[in-house]
């Protein structure tokens, strides 16, 4: 192990942990992840104590994702701008988008995603750290630790870490760690010295949080609120798994961009922008999901999505048609006075959901027919909470509004073919089962 540089206490990175942040600190284990609801300090903690040993010895350093996309506008945004915030003895090698992070101690942090790992798993590291562990899945943490096995060599120790938010109440996070082969710290608000002082007060950024965070409603709140594991019973798509169903695609292998759109003022309004591939796949690229906005705007981001659509295209083609509720009858003809090929939706619930399903199914090359881009967080959401009535063949009319899109949008496409459809959008049948 490489001796340490001695540097003044004033150099070294202070403030203030409680709970599992600051037991963070001080652990040394071989898998850790620090758990819990949104805002609760983790990945502060973790990037902390990382860059205080990357001051004081020359340890190689993996900071990872499932997608490389998110690495640079979360977890470097925060290691930037509340970690390192500018040391000089810290210098980017990248540009806007880090490949890693040289430390004058002789450190050097990577960047990378599961996504496009690349050379940085044929590497050795003192310290991996999966944040937002739980994107990805059991296969993805298991690569991650033969990464950081000791062959390192830069500390006595080597560590697998990670921070996560609440999943499903089986989620392989949970499962190893009740087979005592991960270490899972539970972090509150209230560890948060922005969300509450010493006292245990609120302090006006906590007051403001957690408003936000309590307004929540469903599988979300539960899960980033209240920081509960949890998988709500009578879910309508039980089939939808987070680990199989949200991936990122390249735009360029779509033929055909549609569009699902529900309307809404005081719920969302929502425009969900989805790319068809060869195969008859369907992917969620793009989501429009928000309250308070005028018809105007929706329209207006209509216009940009199309504009995607069109240059992802390899023949320029805009959205081949967007499929709207029918009682949306303004919305409906603002988006075709706006260009926008909009449809009336007339199809039965129950059929629309059975078609999703059957999209949600992995075929026979263990690839579904139906996924989310990783961004698409409030679509993501609604499949973790969209529920039955009890005893019923009935949905509970909450997060249901990226799923009506995107049942709007699958009925319209694979259900009897009108002419009209035939004229505007020729799949190929995919012979859904209803």
């Amino acid at each position: 192990m490489s001796e340490p540089v001695i540097l003044p206490p004033t150099d070294i990175v202070e403030r203030e942990f409680r709970g599992a942040a600051k037991e963070f600190q001080d652990l040394i284990a071989r898998e850790v992840i620090i758990e819990g609801p949104s805002e609760t300090g983790k990945t502060l903690a973790i990037l902390t104590r990382i860059h205080k040993l990357a001051l004081k010895y020359p340890i190689q350093v993996l900071i990872v994702r499932k997608h490389l996309t998110n690495v640079y506008k979360s977890v470097l945004q925060t290691y930037e701008k509340k970690v390192v915030c500018g040391d000089p003895r810290v210098k980017t090698y990248g540009g806007e988008k880090p490949q890693w992070y040289d430390y004058t101690s002789g450190a050097r942090i990577w960047v990378g995603g599961m996504d496009k790992a690349g050379n940085v798993l044929s590497a050795e590291y003192d310290i991996v750290y999966f944040n937002q562990a739980e994107e990805g899945t059991i296969d993805d943490w298991e690569t991650l630790t033969t990464r950081a096995t000791g062959r390192a060599g830069n500390l006595k120790w080597s560590m697998t870490c990670g921070d996560c938010n609440p999943r499903g109440s089986h989620h392989w996070i949970l499962e190893r760690a009740k087979n005592r082969k991960l270490k899972l710290l539970h972090s509150k608000h209230k560890d948060n010295p922005s969300l509450f002082d010493a006292a245990g007060n609120a302090t006006e950024q906590g007051k403001a949080s957690l408003a936000t965070l309590s307004n929540l409603t469903g599988t979300r709140r539960l899960r980033l609120f209240e920081g509960k594991w949890t998988t709500p019973e009578g879910l309508v798509y039980d089939g939808y798994n987070a680990d199989t169903h949200v991936v990122h695609r390249d735009p360029s292998e779509f033929q055909y961009w549609v569009m699902g759109a529900d309307e809404g003022y005081t719920n969302p309004a929502v425009l969900l922008l989805i790319g068809i591939d060869g195969d008859n796949r369907l992917h969620i690229a793009q989501e429009f999901y928000q309250s308070g906005v005028l018809q105007s705007a929706v329209v207006e981001q209509a216009v940009e999505m199309d504009k995607s659509a069109r240059k992802f295209n390899r023949i320029g083609r805009g959205i081949a048609v967007a499929a709207v509720d029918s009682s949306a009858a303004g919305l409906i003809a603002d988006l075709r006075n706006a260009g926008i090929p909009a449809e009336p939706h007339h199809g039965r619930v129950l059929d629309g959901i059975a078609i999703v399903q059957s999209l949600l199914v992995i075929r026979g090359d263990n690839r579904p027919g139906l996924t989310i881009e990783p961004d698409c967080i409030n679509t993501q959401n609604e499949f973790e909470s969209y529920i039955w009535k009890p005893g019923k063949d009935e949905v509970v009319k909450e997060n249901d509004h990226s799923m009506d899109a995107i049942r709007y949008t699958a009925d319209w496409l694979f259900a009897e073919e009108s002419v009209e459809r035939q004229v505007i959008y020729q799949p190929v049948k995919i012979g859904v089962q209803l």
